[in-house]
């Protein structure tokens, strides 16, 4: 049912992203370009962006490919970019962009409400680059991040993220905590992602990761070594999508693959395929999808895939099915309403739907279970602050198990 789902929508948004051939036939000779509103924006890191160095010859193709970029890059909440005689004119309106985290998203239980609290800037030195931080308590453990990310519209260089971590994971298999176990990893990754040419929807990243892996109060059968992780990630990602506050649209997959080893001779492996995806339905009404479909080798629960509440189908257990395989998707109806300037009210309907394999304390593999929830909720969305909103959710789960779920978050829930 998901993949039938799947494949309609990629080839809905893919045909209707398709431009003309007069879109590429059309020229237009530019010579130099007027920027407006970018405030503390950078005009070179906008400037950048574009296919070739001025004076150039440019597409409408291109054109438009160059609005969506800077639409992207999530920084304004307005962007028009137009032709005047030999000029580009691009009119931004910038948000403010340095962003508390302030996120609070329950879950089933108390103990698995996720809190973080931190910054991020999303425009760095006016580069469109984030610089940030945050700790929390997620997976019944406090965690905590720092990263600093060049965002990957250039056409001509590489991009380069780099993330350090300490995240701490509770393992349980029934209701009885004293079965629960604790994981620690402390660690981090540096990325580098290709040059984003213009006559490809095409990226390529790699990355190489690091963390060590300590566990306390372990309850299995097996004998777990603490460790140490090296290993390697290689993801093609497809990106024609239109990133907006309020009505999205197009589509981004990607495939990636996770090859690497612990120091006590354990391979842990994992591959993975991705989407995002919106299509408009009516004047400020879009259906919005997120999916994913992933596995890794079993044998250790300890390298496994977690879903839940907060990620994957809203209503199931968190911090509770740890899988070898699983594939979800989730589909939102938004309409979005304004209240005030820049102010909106978005209600929303939604489906979340689920399939996966949970392993057992000792790794083995279990049936495959089915999850399936339906719900309604409501967004309020001030667009002129970067990635920040109110949620709340309200969620009836009706496989595995029958059960309500009131969920609230400080972020879309995709």
């Amino acid at each position: 049912m998901m993949l039938k789902v799947f494949c309609v929508v990629v080839s809905l948004l893919l045909s209707s992203e398709a431009f003309s051939q007069s879109d590429y036939d059309e020229v237009f000779e530019v010579n130099s370009i007027e920027i407006q509103g970018n405030g503390s924006t950078k005009k070179e890191a906008l400037i950048e962006i574009l296919p070739r160095q001025l004076p150039t010859a440019l597409t409408n193709a291109e054109i438009a490919e160059y609005s969506r970029r800077i639409k992207n890059l999530g920084i304004f909440d307005f962007v028009k970019v137009s032709k005047v005689e030999d000029k580009l004119l691009l009119e931004v309106r910038r948000k403010a962009t340095l962003s508390p985290i302030i996120g609070l998203s329950t879950g089933k239980t108390i103990q698995d409400t996720s809190a973080v609290l931190g910054v991020n800037e999303h425009d760095f030195l006016g580069t469109g680059t984030k610089l940030g931080g945050k700790i929390g308590y997620n997976d019944r453990n406090l965690n905590f991040m720092a990263w600093i990310n060049e965002h990957s519209y250039r056409n001509n260089r590489w991009s380069r993220e780099l993330e350090v971590y300490g995240l701490s994971s509770s393992f349980r298999f029934n209701d009885d905590e004293d079965d629960a176990w604790t994981r620690d990893r402390l660690g981090g990754f540096f990325e580098l992602v290709s040059p984003f040419k213009y006559d490809s929807p095409l990226l390529y990243e790699f990355q190489v990761q690091v963390y060590r892996e300590d566990y306390s109060n372990v309850n299995s059968n097996k004998n777990l070594d603490s460790a140490t992780y090296f290993g390697t990630l290689f993801e093609v990602i497809y990106d024609r999508y239109s990133w907006d506050d309020l009505n999205p649209h197009g589509f981004k997959g990607a495939i990636e693959m996770r090859p690497g080893m612990m120091t006590n001779g354990d391979f842990r492996g994992e591959a993975a395929a991705k989407f995002i995806a919106a299509t408009p339905l009516a004047e400020n009404t879009s259906l919005v999808m997120n999916g994913k479909l992933a596995a890794v080798n079993s044998g250790n629960v300890n390298h496994s895939l977690l879903i839940g509440s907060q990620s994957g189908v809203r209503g199931l257990d968190d911090s509770f099915f740890r899988t070898s395989a699983l594939g979800y998707l989730n589909l939102e109806v938004r309409h979005s309403m304004e209240v005030w300037e820049r102010t909106f009210i978005q209600p929303v309907l939604f489906v979340d739907m689920a399939r996966f394999r949970p392993m057992d304390m000792d790794g083995n593999n279990a049936g495959w279970v089915n999850a399936l929830s339906t719900g309604a909720g409501v967004r309020v969305i001030p667009t002129g602050f970067t990635n920040l909103l109110l949620r709340a959710d309200m969620a009836r789960l009706h496989t595995p198990s029958e059960d309500w779920l009131f969920q609230v978050g400080i972020t879309q829930y995709f």
